[in-house]
């Protein structure tokens, strides 16, 4: 009789819970969140969300994934396909600019986790407009949107190019520091709207330092020439940062100073010398040559010699390395670095120094390499690579 009221009140309990399972409501919210989140249609999702905007006792989270929806909608042309995209446009607007800046944040958050409605997220903040630069600006100042500092920074610039006012204006915000105020000045720069001239130009009289100098590229930008002498004297100013910002500017440059440009391969920062070769590589000069190969294969840091690659390349193509075919067979058999192997390779591969060797018969280049990737190479990578040369040359008439 005892075993058998034991079953009785496990079965009462099992019944129990399953009539508290099969009671329990599923809201609107959660609904509209999960449907939004890839387990049901864009439409569904939509219905839940604008009840659950009404209904929800605190709305945030339904009016942030509302406002998303409808851009995901719009992006991805479902909103077409449901015949709903004049009243989504109209409605997520409307929406969009009413959001404050919990809700904007929020979006903000949503990004860094990479959901399916990535660009409609990016969309709903920029539809918020002036509203979300101050969002925006805060997130150049945390390492919390480190991922997401690209999708930011695009923000910002779609915004300027509708009104570049209020970014210029957050250069006010002295919760920022002079590296964030620097950043958000490139990203003036970039937009590159006149409007923001007179601001910067205010603004200048109260900076000093790196801030001041990256004023003066964005000035350049927007036609002020005269900043351009200041410019080239910050290459060589002792203030590291200046010359940070200097460098980044001579790829600005008109008519570019290349025997200024070249005094920086020697500093001793791997962002000038970066920032340097990279400007030189956009303003090919026949001096600039020899200084490029050099750092191709002597600088201590990978980036650079990647960049410098890069700008010989570039020199290369524009008619710089006449009779260099030979120097640079040489520079193969002779380097000790496999990496640098490979990069002058790359240079060898170029249409310019193929032709070179095809031409200059005398030297009989093509078959120094074969002969040095038969009995001399070691490396496996440049062996494949030198191969490759070779099937090339064998194309070239």
């Amino acid at each position: 009789m005892k075993q058998v009221l034991i079953l009785v009140a496990v079965m009462v309990m099992i019944f129990s819970v399953g009539c508290d399972q099969s009671n329990k409501i599923v809201t609107d919210m959660e609904l509209g969140r999960d449907y939004l989140n890839g387990s049901g249609s864009l439409n569904d999702a939509v219905r839940h969300l604008k009840k659950a905007k009404d209904t929800e006792q605190n709305p945030t989270e339904a009016r942030v994934l509302l406002a998303v929806a409808y851009f995901y909608g719009l992006s991805t042309g479902d909103a077409i396909a449901l015949g709903k995209a004049t009243e989504y446009k109209r409605d997520g607007q409307a929406l969009a600019s009413s959001l404050g800046d919990a809700e904007l944040q929020a979006i903000l958050d949503l990004l860094t986790e990479r959901h399916r409605y990535h660009k409609g997220a990016m969309d709903a903040i920029v539809a918020a407009g002036g509203n979300a630069v101050p969002v925006l600006v805060s997130a150049f100042a945390t390492s919390l949107y480190t991922k997401i500092q690209g999708e930011v920074e695009e923000m910002l610039l779609r915004l300027g190019q509708k009104d570049i006012i209020p970014i210029v204006d957050e250069l006010e915000n002295s919760s920022l520091t002079e590296a964030r105020k620097i950043k958000l000045v490139r990203v003036i720069g970039k937009i590159n709207n006149l409007s923001s001239k007179q601001k910067l130009v205010d603004f200048r009289q109260s900076a000093s330092g790196a801030l001041q100098m990256e004023i003066d590229a964005t000035l350049y930008q927007l036609g002020e020439k005269e900043y351009r002498s200041g410019l080239i004297a910050g290459l060589s100013d002792s203030d590291l940062e200046k010359r940070r910002v200097a460098a980044r500017a001579m790829s600005l440059i008109e008519k570019s100073p290349t025997d200024d440009i070249l005094k920086t391969m020697k500093d001793d920062d791997i962002q000038v010398r970066l920032h340097s070769v990279n400007a030189l590589a956009l303003h090919p000069a026949k001096t600039a040559l020899d200084p490029v190969l050099n750092l191709l294969v002597s600088d201590p840091d990978v980036g650079v010699k990647q960049a410098a690659t890069v700008a010989a390349i570039k020199h290369i193509e524009k008619g710089y390395g006449k009779g260099l075919a030979k120097r640079l067979v040489n520079m193969v058999k002779e380097l000790e670095n496999p990496d640098d192997r490979l990069r002058i390779i790359k240079l060898i591969r170029t249409d310019r120094i193929r032709n070179q060797i095809k031409v200059n018969k005398f030297e009989n280049l093509e078959y120094q390499i074969y002969e040095y990737m038969e009995s001399k190479e070691q490396n496996e990578m440049v062996k494949r690579e030198l191969n490759f040369l070779l099937n090339d040359l064998d194309g070239v008439e």
